[in-house]
């Protein structure tokens, strides 16, 4: 019994290393097996974990490439505002430049127009004043210039004295301004002068002894005047002091006939030989105060 059971143990052991040896390369292709399908699993799950790892980091990159273009737009924007930030900023400069320009130049503007008002006031004034004392001179020029035509020689005398009195009558008007009224008497003086440089020629008529007659009168400057009958036969002279006519010798006829051609541009001017009356000098108070 006992040599029976150690048979058996032995022949079961031999039958296990026999089938241990015929398993052995069933075992090993399936030790391989589960070799190559575990690391087949670790690749795959590895495989699995980097491509879900590079994912994140496409998607990463992504989200940090769309970030990056979300800045970079802010960026620009930032950039645009503030550079119209600054073209603001140096347009106000400039338009405050030129405000505080033309505010300085408008004060400038300012004071010379007070200046301007100040001296047309002070102007004003003083032509207040000078009205004043223009308008008493003016009637004595006036007054005055009436006495020496009355009293001049008797050339146009009743046109002369008329032209006098209308101009005291325009004198007179409170319509007309007061420069309109001096301008009037300067050009009556100025007429008036004019006929102390000048010599004239005319034909009129000359009452003697109530009687009417026709005569050719001489003028020359306000010194001297003379008449000659038309048939040149008689001539006279107007004596100032005694404010007649005098009758001159026949021998002045040719000088008063040449005189009477030369002041028509009938005959060059030359020198003649003229009696004169001395000449009269009226007192300053005959000629109301105006010299």
């Amino acid at each position: 019994m006992h040599v029976w059971k150690s048979h058996f143990e032995r022949y079961l052991r031999v039958a296990l290393s026999r089938l241990l040896v015929a398993c052995l390369p069933l075992l090993m292709a399936t030790f391989t097996m589960t070799f190559l399908m575990t690391s087949s699993v670790t690749m795959f799950a590895v495989t699995r974990l980097q491509a879900a790892g590079l994912q994140d980091s496409l998607d990463v990159v992504t989200t940090t490439n769309r970030d990056a273009a979300k800045s970079q737009q802010q960026i620009d924007k930032t950039t645009l505002q503030k550079q119209a930030l600054l073209e603001e900023y140096r347009r106000l400069r400039n338009s405050a430049d030129y405000q505080a320009a033309y505010t300085l130049e408008l004060q400038q503007l300012e004071l010379a127009q007070q200046a301007r008002i100040e001296a047309l006031r002070q102007e004003i004034e003083a032509a207040r004043i000078t009205q004043q004392q223009i308008v008493p001179l003016m009637r004595a020029m006036a007054n005055a210039l009436e006495k020496f035509v009355v009293l001049d020689l008797p050339f146009h005398h009743e046109e002369r004295i008329a032209a006098v009195l209308k101009l005291n009558q325009r004198l007179r008007q409170p319509a007309l301004s007061l420069s309109a009224k001096f301008r009037l008497l300067l050009e009556a003086y100025q007429l008036e002068q004019d006929y102390g440089g000048t010599i004239e020629a005319w034909r009129g008529t000359l009452v003697q002894d109530d009687e009417p007659l026709s005569v050719e009168y001489l003028r020359i400057g306000r010194v001297a005047l003379y008449y000659q009958s038309l048939d040149g036969r008689g001539s006279a002279y107007w004596d100032a002091a005694g404010q007649d006519w005098v009758p001159l010798a026949a021998e002045f006829n040719r000088g008063i006939a040449e005189a009477l051609r030369v002041a028509r541009n009938q005959l060059a001017p030359r020198l003649l030989t003229l009696p004169m009356s001395s000449p009269v000098t009226l007192p300053l108070e005959t000629a109301g105060g105006v010299p």
